[in-house]
């Protein structure tokens, strides 16, 4: 008969009297479990006919068919035959439960409630057959054979050792290992007196590692954590169960033995017993409904009770005494005797006229009631029932007789018991949605974060004190503080301070960029960790550019390099020229961005960092001098923070309270240049300068306005708009019909000189005598005919003004702490030192070394005018810390007598438009001659107007 036949007969059969009764109660026990599945019991249902003509078999495979439009977990078995209805077997009950507690047989319920798992059932299957290994040839097995055999079988579950209960695990040698040269590195950690915060944190990982080895070994420790959470439930099950506490009271040895093991001796030794098999039938109940209930625990990590909202069926076909299925059905309800619990399993069973009297009890009358009323009947005297005076012999079996007769009830309304929809969002298929949504989400929020900031870290973790700027050109620079350990430069290599690209650990041609961020980086997680008071100096330059012109930043990188050795002056009393100040350091470098465009942005991180960070003192740098830096420069001031610029050399900054700079002014320097004028020929004169376009250039238009008021008579001005510009104005400037030019004027920027020489070359101007006067922003070049150098004609005789000369700091005094902290600690102006150093002649380093150690003089002072450095007793009231505000008031008062540059004085009130008279300023000629460049000083001053001895100064 095919399944749509047996179908159609089951509904048929389900509408007589008897089926309609039978059906209401099976979809009542069915229906969705309530929050706590204890309140509903489910009984162990036995079908049996009614009357001589009643087939029960039809009624329990109606209800099978049932089951199945309803889309219950169910299975069916038939005692005594195998599942597909085989020859006999001799099947008991033992091999029922085998059947039953295994997962192919469930497997096609694992589409609706999910795969049924039997841990418990398989534990109980291992210790059986280590009982079959220790028996041997089937004789008694001693005592000594059942505890090798408990712990082999334990050891076999548990996964803990390889080769037996008394062998060591595989990674042991290693554990001790590890164990041993811990012990030796702490021991090596106290003879080199290492750093304590280290020894500690050695000596906790070291506990932590004996710990976790000692809850390796200890059953009693990992075992309770590891079932709370999931794993080894089998085991807590087995060693707090009642079932087996009681099996023994700790003789024969086994007093203070752990739980686990002592179960395991007394449940081996009920299994060598002459009532072995009636132990082992219980206990295999036991496991196999401890099982299910357990897959029905709705606060499992798996939800597996929510997702599983009826009850699975069990249907047993035609059960008798000699096939096993009453023995089963009796066990079963013998432990939901002894259990407090209640399992969510219904049981479904057939028994025909000729072996229903061999299940015990009498039959149920048949004018009792129906289905439902019997039902409820019996579940109102269970509690009574399992009481052992009340002598019932199977409290938990519900004998339900059922006769065969007329058609006439309704067909049933099977409705399909499904899971939660909301079930789904906590599965496997919902997980592995999650995971692929979160790694899309997580790619595309990365994405969008690397597309902002410069440090970002997995999965959203990002350093918001830098932030990423697209150019025009695509190119994108990272501007703004670097802080916990940010990089400015987007790729592997750094700019090192001679102009070219390397690794950022390579330091034979000193430090890169890269190389000193670390280095500070390292300074400043000292100082912050150090206990001692500090305060927080940024360094603001130009540390990044658009492609292929990374050599502009070799400026800053120089400056920064200074600012460290200021900073490490300041910190340490390790080396000679350190002075070890109870105040200390902090340096963050600031970018911001090629030829300080990017000043506006950077500015609002510095404003932000200063808002929450009261240890901001100022900032030093900002040496380029555009529209910018200007803004920014004044809405620093505007925020109350002091700015000690190095070459910034603008005529209207100064006039600023908070702005302080080492470099002398353009209206000084075009005055210095005065002194090249008078040996230039008769001829025309030629202004050459920059347009300011995109990046806002203030240096070029403002150094050429004041070199036409000077100039000994009427110019013509070139103006070019970049470095690919310059070449071809200056050379028609050169041909165009008139008087040659003898005298330019070059108020460009350092980057474009070769174009300015390249014009003057094609346009004719170096055929006769020629005097090229620059501004200090040539100091940043090389004359000469090596690599990297500009070569200079004959013909062309050079002017520019330097706010350092080297040679004249070398003759002052090599001596000098910022000559030795460059030595020592970059590896660069090593003795003898010449005047030609290309890491030292353009002064950058030297006047960063200064602009950081004003600020530090007036923090210090701060610091001890407050009264910080002495006991509570003595501070000024209400000072308790150094802060920007404390620095401006020290500031007009400071004079740093040893300066790299020379003596730096700010006392003196600043003059109205003059600049800053006492700045140190020189004035160079470079000429050729055979190939060799010979760079002389013409006229100049020291810092804070010392004179240089046999020169005479410049004019003012």
């Amino acid at each position: 008969m095919s399944a749509e036949q047996q179908g159609q007969d089951g509904e048929q059969i389900l509408r007589t009297a008897s089926g309609h009764e039978l059906f209401g109660l099976f979809d009542r026990l069915t229906r969705a479990l309530p929050w706590r599945p204890q309140m509903r019991p489910f009984p162990v249902i036995v079908l049996e006919p009614g009357d001589d003509r009643t087939d029960e078999q039809a009624f329990m495979d109606a209800l099978r068919h049932a089951a199945t439009r309803m889309r219950l977990p169910a299975l069916h078995l038939r005692p005594g035959r195998d599942g597909d209805g085989g020859e006999q077997d001799g099947s008991d009950a033992c091999a029922l439960l085998e059947r039953m507690a295994r997962d192919l047989p469930w497997l096609g319920a694992a589409t609706r409630a999910g795969r049924f798992r039997f841990p418990r059932s398989d534990l109980v299957r291992s210790l059986e057959e280590a009982v079959g290994t220790a028996r041997g040839d089937g004789s008694a097995a001693r005592p000594p054979d059942l505890r090798a055999a408990a712990l082999e079988a334990w050891n076999a579950r548990a996964g803990l050792f390889q080769d037996g209960p008394r062998s060591l695990p595989a990674w042991w040698p290693a554990a001790g290992a590890a164990l041993v040269a811990t012990l030796g590195g702490l021991v090596g950690g106290f003879a080199e007196q290492t750093n304590w915060t280290a020894l500690l944190a050695a000596v906790g990982s070291l506990c932590a590692v004996l710990l976790v080895v000692t809850a390796l070994f200890s059953r009693r420790i990992w075992l309770p954590v590891a079932s709370r959470v999931g794993f080894g439930s089998r085991y807590r099950w087995l060693a707090t169960s009642s079932f087996f506490t009681i099996l023994g009271d700790g003789s024969d040895g086994l007093r203070g033995r752990p739980g686990v093991e002592r179960c395991l001796y007394e449940v081996f030794g009920r299994l060598t017993a002459p009532d072995a098999d009636e132990f082992l039938l219980q206990m295999k109940t036991l496991a196999f409904l401890e099982d299910l209930r357990a897959g029905y625990r709705r606060l499992s990590p798996a939800l597996r009770g929510f997702k599983r909202p009826a009850p699975p069926v069990l249907f047993l076909e035609k059960v008798t005494a000699g096939n096993g299925g009453i023995a089963l059905l009796s066990a079963m309800s013998d432990i939901r005797s002894r259990r407090s619990e209640l399992h969510p399993l219904l049981v479904v069973a057939s028994a025909d006229a000729g072996h229903r009297d061999q299940i015990p009890g009498p039959a149920e009358p048949r004018e009792r009631g129906d289905a439902v009323e019997r039902y409820e009947q019996w579940q109102a005297a269970l509690g009574t029932s399992q009481g052992p005076s009340r002598h019932v012999p199977l409290p938990w079996l519900l004998r339900l007789p059922v006769v065969d007769g007329p058609r006439t009830e309704p067909a049933p309304r099977t409705r399909p018991r499904r899971r939660p929809r909301w079930t789904w969002a906590w599965s496997w298929r919902g997980l592995l949605v999650y995971v692929v949504a979160f790694i899309v989400v997580t790619s595309l929020v990365h994405a969008e974060l690397r597309s902002r900031y410069c440090s970002v870290g997995l999965p959203f973790s990002w350093n918001a004190d830098t932030r990423l700027h697209t150019n025009a050109d695509g190119t994108r620079e990272c501007v703004g503080v670097a802080t916990r350990g940010v990089r400015f430069e987007r790729n592997g290599r750094s700019i090192g301070l001679d102009g070219e690209l390397h690794d950022p650990g390579d330091r034979s041609r000193g430090p890169t960029l890269a190389g000193l961020q670390a280095m500070i980086d390292e300074e400043n997680r000292r100082v912050i960790g150090g206990g001692l008071p500090y305060v927080t100096v940024l360094h603001a330059g130009v540390f990044t550019t658009r492609k292929d012109e990374y050599d502009l930043t070799v400026t800053s990188v120089k400056e920064l390099a200074g600012a460290h050795l200021a900073q490490l002056r300041n910190n340490e009393r390790q080396r000679p020229g350190q002075a070890r100040n109870p105040l200390q350091i902090r340096l963050l470098p600031v970018n911001t961005g090629q030829d300080m465009t990017l000043s506006q942005a950077a500015t609002a991180q510095i404003l932000k960092i200063a808002r929450k960070d009261p240890t901001v003192i100022g900032i030093v740098g900002m040496g380029r001098n555009t529209r910018p830096s200007q803004e920014a420069v004044r809405r620093l001031h505007a925020a109350g923070l002091p700015i000690i610029s190095t070459v910034n050399s603008s005529n209207e900054l100064p006039r600023l309270d908070h702005f302080h700079s080492l470099a002398a002014t353009n209206r000084e320097e075009v005055a210095a240049s005065r002194a090249a004028f008078g040996g230039a020929a008769k001829g025309r004169t030629m202004i050459v300068s920059r347009e300011p376009g995109p990046s806002g250039d203030a240096y070029s238009p403002e150094i050429a306005a004041d070199a036409e008021r000077v100039l000994p008579r009427p110019s013509q001005p070139v103006r070019y708009e970049g470095t690919g510009d310059i070449p071809g104005k200056v050379s028609r400037a050169c041909a165009s019909p008139g008087e040659p030019f003898t005298l330019v004027y070059f108020a460009g920027r350092a980057e474009d000189l070769w174009g300015l020489l390249e014009g003057l070359k094609t346009g004719g101007c170096t055929q006769r005598r020629l005097t090229l006067v620059a501004g200090d922003d040539v100091t940043k070049n090389r004359f000469g005919s090596g690599p990297g150098k500009i070569g200079l004609p004959e013909s062309i005789e050079v002017y520019h003004t330097a706010f350092v000369h080297l040679p004249h700091l070398i003759a002052r005094d090599q001596s000098r702490p910022f000559f030795q902290q460059a030595r020592d600690r970059l590896g660069i102006g090593a003795p003898p030192l010449r005047g030609d150093d290309e890491l030292l002649a353009d002064g950058q380093m030297a006047l960063a070394y200064d602009a950081l150690g004003v600020l530090a003089q007036a923090a210090q002072q701060a610091f001890h005018d407050l009264g910080l450095d002495r006991p509570a007793a003595g501070r000024v009231p209400g000072g308790s810390a150094v802060t920007s505000g404390t620095v401006l008031t020290e500031l007009p008062r400071v004079k740093l007598y040893d300066g790299a540059t020379g003596n730096i004085d700010l006392t003196a009130a600043k003059p109205p438009a003059a600049g800053q008279g006492t700045r140190g300023l020189t004035l160079l000629r470079v000429t050729s001659s055979g190939g060799e460049v010979v760079s002389e000083p013409v006229c100049g001053r020291l810092g804070g107007g010392l004179p240089v001895p046999g020169l005479r100064p410049c004019p003012a």
